[in-house]
């Protein structure tokens, strides 16, 4: 039996996405909580276009590891990205390294969630506000309303 790695699954869609098509992939870890859920949620990725400040990204860092995460900052030379779930630490690329933009989320129970809309911004505005916070409001959510959807 082949197997097909994780890493040449997203050199695929990366070359799909260059080559102009949207391609939706199943997102796996939790570093994107509460917004995208790894193991249920799908995102569906399109060419990166212009880079702005809350955008949701799949990036090459260090020319080896992608990673799926949100723009924090952005200048000619250099692109900060932070999962939604972590509490700490930034991953830093240059603007070529981010390979595609998720426009869209594909809930675990097929609704389609726009990124952009100015609606999911603010939300996105107030969570990276909400930083020094962010470890207790993350406990919080992990133990009631994942463990309550584990459940159910």
């Amino acid at each position: 039996m082949n197997t097909v790695s994780d890493e040449q699954i997203l050199a695929d869609a990366v070359r799909f996405v260059n080559e102009g098509m949207a391609v939706t992939l199943l997102v796996k870890g939790r570093s994107m909580l509460p917004f995208i859920h790894g193991g249920t949620d799908s995102v569906v990725l399109t060419r990166p276009g212009k880079i702005r400040r809350g955008d949701v990204v799949l990036a090459r860092i260090d020319g080896r590891r992608f990673v799926l995460h949100r723009v924090m900052e952005v200048s000619d030379t250099q692109v900060e990205l932070m999962g939604d779930g972590n509490l700490v630490g930034r991953e830093r690329c240059r603007p070529e390294d981010v390979l595609a933009r998720a426009d869209e989320v594909v809930k675990g129970d097929g609704r389609h969630l726009r990124l952009d809309t100015p609606r999911q911004r603010r939300a996105a505005r107030l969570w990276r506000r909400l930083l020094p916070v962010r470890r207790y409001l993350l406990f919080i959510y992990r133990h009631t309303i994942i463990r309550n959807k584990n459940i159910q």
